[in-house]
């Protein structure tokens, strides 16, 4: 079952302190977790929004990952690297603990108590799509090997793309027919509204189309207001 954290955070922007909410918990099979696996496979999930100044960024807390299919249990752990053994333990004992005594004893398995230790949220991204994680270890070592090669994300790219993935879901809470408010949104955030946007959109209509058919209709509209958007600027 999903468990949520909430935070007091200082928007590193403007200084204002505002609560957000950090999920440090999903379960792939539990269907009360479905809206918070969809979140994170669209990479959506523990994005902290400042009221404020409208800055968008990544909660890093701890989150633990059940992939039930792939009899997997992921736990990301900022800045993990720079960590001994017994530190992470400490961060990610008292959740998977949590997440174990949710399921029931004979549904508890070795891997379980097993969990596969990373810093990096796009593994976890990965790993909610179903994407190979030994092809992304393999990627990142061949990075380590050949710098030139710039496969491997940098820090900005991923602010980048994170601030796209807020753009987009606030855009998803407006209602269908408020097409205005949409449109001031887009204007507010020009400067994001762009072909990397358009190519978010792509991915999660794809996604949607699978796993939450009901999003369609709002993804559609979004991707037409934004077409018609970027023409006219």
């Amino acid at each position: 079952m999903s468990r949520v954290l909430d935070l007091e955070i200082t928007c590193p922007e403007c200084g204002t302190v505002f609560q957000a909410s950090g999920h440090t918990v999903i379960d792939s099979a539990d269907e009360a977790d479905a809206e918070a696996f969809w979140a994170l496979k669209e990479g959506s999930i523990n994005i902290a929004h400042c009221p404020k100044c409208s800055a968008s960024g990544f909660i890093p807390v701890p989150l633990v990952l059940h992939e039930s299919e792939r009899e997997m249990v992921l736990a990301f752990v900022p800045n993990a690297e720079e960590m001994d053994e017994e530190t992470i333990g400490s961060m990610i004992g008292p959740i998977l603990e949590g997440f174990l005594s949710s399921v029931p004893e004979e549904k508890q398995a070795d891997y379980m108590f097993e969990p596969i230790v990373t810093d990096d949220p796009m593994a976890l991204v990965m790993a909610a799509r179903g994407e190979s994680l030994e092809d992304y270890e393999y990627d990142e070592e061949d990075d380590d090997e050949d710098d030139e090669e710039g496969d491997e994300l940098t820090e900005e790219e991923m602010r980048e793309i994170q601030a796209r993935q807020a753009l987009l879901q606030d855009l998803l809470q407006v209602p269908v027919a408020d097409s205005l408010s949409r449109i001031t949104m887009l204007r507010n955030n020009q400067t994001i509204v762009d072909d990397m946007l358009v190519q978010l959109i792509g991915i999660v209509t794809e996604q949607a189309r699978a796993i939450q058919p009901d999003a369609l209709q709002s993804l559609n509209k979004i991707m037409n207001e934004i077409e018609v958007f970027m023409a006219s600027n």
